[in-house]
């Protein structure tokens, strides 16, 4: 669930650098949270994201604790603000690739535009040259003249 917006390099660090700290290990006893209140937010989040599993991230954290209106959201750190995670499921990081994407059929686009455009302008000189030859032709000899 998480490792849609957790950087491959923060997740490395909270696992090496956090999970494996004797200050970290003291909160667990028998592989369980020593803190009652935290193993039943815990128990919680998992069942609800079990059971309704299309609940994007702020609706579990909302639904879990309560709404989220601060400038952090609990579980995202100070980095994350409820407004960013809210609308729906797009990430900054899935708008900035649909941008890129956007921006990118953008500049195709006017290659092909220049394209149509250089062909346009062709085919109009080749048709003033046309239109020189068919109507400035000097009209041939009739058969009454000879």
């Amino acid at each position: 669930m998480f490792q849609k917006w957790v950087d491959k390099s923060d997740w490395e660090w909270l696992i090496k650098e956090h999970f494996f700290t004797e200050k970290f290990k003291i909160r667990k006893k028998n592989n369980k949270l020593v803190e009652p209140e935290t193993n039943e937010k815990y128990d919680k989040i998992k069942e609800l994201v079990q059971s309704e599993s299309s609940l994007t991230n702020i609706e579990v954290v909302e639904r879990c604790f309560r709404p989220q209106r601060k400038s952090h959201v609990v579980g995202f750190g100070g980095g994350i603000i409820a407004k960013e995670l809210k609308g729906g499921n797009s990430s900054k990081a899935a708008l900035l690739e649909k941008l890129n994407a956007t921006v990118k059929e953008n500049e195709s686009l006017k290659g092909r535009l220049e394209g149509l455009k250089s062909k346009y302008d062709e085919l109009g000189s080749k048709y003033a040259q046309l239109a020189k030859i068919v109507f400035d032709q000097p009209s041939s000899p009739s058969s009454s003249d000879q």
